[in-house]
């Protein structure tokens, strides 16, 4: 079970305040999750592989192409049109930048 003043002391770093009604129960409910966490060192996991994940993940990269089929067609001639109407754009090496005025 974790104490008061390990609360106590957790609570100063975290820089949060709570009365001792949540202390008490802060305590109480850590003490409940650590209980719980010893219970799992008694998992039998000898035959169970080393892994980072869960499921084996890996970045997949691809350039970003505009597909000018007929229902997308209506919907890319409108968002070039916009970008054309814009004031202020800048044009990079991978798309067009646009600026807007600050909302701040």
């Amino acid at each position: 079970m974790i104490s008061k003043e390990d609360i106590e002391h957790l609570k100063d770093l975290a820089r949060v305040e709570f009365g001792k009604n949540e202390t008490e129960k802060l305590a109480e409910d850590l003490g409940v999750i650590l209980a719980h966490m010893d219970s799992l060192k008694d998992a039998d996991v000898s035959g169970a592989p080393e892994t980072a994940r869960a499921i084996d993940i890996k970045n997949v990269f691809k350039k970003d192409e505009l597909a000018a089929r007929d229902a997308e067609a209506d919907q890319y001639q409108t968002a070039i049109a916009l970008i054309n109407a814009f004031p202020e754009k800048y044009e990079a090496g991978h798309g067009t930048y646009l600026k807007v005025k600050s909302i701040l």
